[in-house]
């Protein structure tokens, strides 16, 4: 009520984010989503002797990254996140009444003035990224430093790589869609873990978890060494950083460790970092249980690394329901 007052509240406000992830708990992904998607990126689906691709090409506006148009000054430090969903984390970002005033300090873990940056959000699902693109337009921001797209992950970096005017400062990995914990029924899978659409047991419905990524190797799980590979070959040419977030104790750690011990990103120590961590879920207690590598220590931080403007619905939810968010970031130099 005192937000409605003083006219605080907008959409990144508490209300509004647990809001909007209530709502994403309630759309429902199908199998053949992913696997219309793979098929997409392959080109080996074929409708006559027209592939997928080429189809949906039609629609997709051929210069969507042509920088100029996107932003007003293309020579700006790049923010880009990857499988940004409704594009939450990005509009707070690049909004000025959302940065909090929040510009690197000496200590400070992020080096970035995100009033200086530019901002891409990249995702499958038009439906999200019609929302994301929507609000972005409504607050003026499109044409300026902020613009979502379309597209694969692989390829929206590959035109980053080879084409982008400027050093891109960070890669951001926010809550990806966890994979299948080993073992485990589908209430296990889905106990306090973001499911790409942000269900969590109190409102998981039976059955939704066997459409989640087999494991980690899993080619249906988006964070793939290869990926991975791909971001460090982005970053490595400006010292840039890479943002890790999850829900999932076990992804999170899996996603570090793939990114320290095997693609060759540098571990960042927290001047606060987690020196405890309460295993409240299902999946959780199994991963301890099973003697799993635990999200704490320097690597790991305790506090939120982005703006509270800059915070996804998910962690929102998260923080709210006194749930952990594992947080880390590693640099490729």
């Amino acid at each position: 009520i005192q937000s409605l007052r003083d006219s605080s509240f907008g959409l990144h406000s508490d209300r509004s984010l647990l809001g909007l992830w209530r709502f994403s708990t309630r759309q429902r992904k199908q199998r053949a989503f992913f696997q219309n998607a793979a098929r997409h990126f392959d080109g080996t689906f074929r409708e006559g002797n027209t592939t997928i691709a080429q189809l949906e090409a039609k629609s997709v506006i051929s210069d969507q990254y042509d920088w100029s148009a996107m932003f007003k000054d293309p020579s700006r430090p790049l923010v880009v996140d990857i499988g940004c969903g409704m594009g939450v984390s990005l509009l707070g970002l690049a909004s000025s009444h959302n940065s909090d005033g929040h510009s690197p300090t000496a200590d400070s873990e992020i080096q970035i003035n995100w009033k200086e940056c530019n901002f891409i959000g990249v995702d499958l699902s038009r439906l999200t990224i019609r929302y994301a693109q929507g609000v972005c337009e409504r607050w003026s921001l499109g044409g300026g430093n902020l613009n979502f797209v379309v597209d694969s992950a692989e390829e929206c970096l590959k035109r980053i790589s080879e084409t982008y005017p400027g050093n891109v400062a960070m890669v951001m990995l926010q809550f990806p869609t966890p994979y299948r914990f080993q073992n485990a029924t589908d209430d296990e899978d889905a106990d306090g873990c973001d499911s790409g659409d942000g269900s969590t047991p109190s409102v998981a419905r039976k059955g939704f978890n066997s459409q989640l990524p087999e494991g980690a190797a899993s080619d249906d799980f988006m964070v793939t060494e290869k990926l991975l590979s791909q971001i460090h070959g982005v970053l490595s040419k400006y010292n840039g950083q890479l943002l890790i977030q999850s829900n999932c104790e076990d992804v999170a750690v899996h996603m570090r460790n793939v990114a320290t011990t095997t693609v060759g990103f540098q571990s960042v120590t927290f001047s606060d970092p987690v020196t405890s961590l309460s295993a409240v879920t299902q999946r959780a207690q199994k991963w301890v249980a099973m003697g799993g590598e635990r999200a704490i220590g320097k690597c790991w931080s305790a506090e939120p690394l982005l703006p509270t403007g800059g915070r996804t619905e998910t962690e929102v939810a998260c923080l709210l329901d006194c749930k952990p968010v594992h947080r880390s970031i590693v640099e490729a130099s």
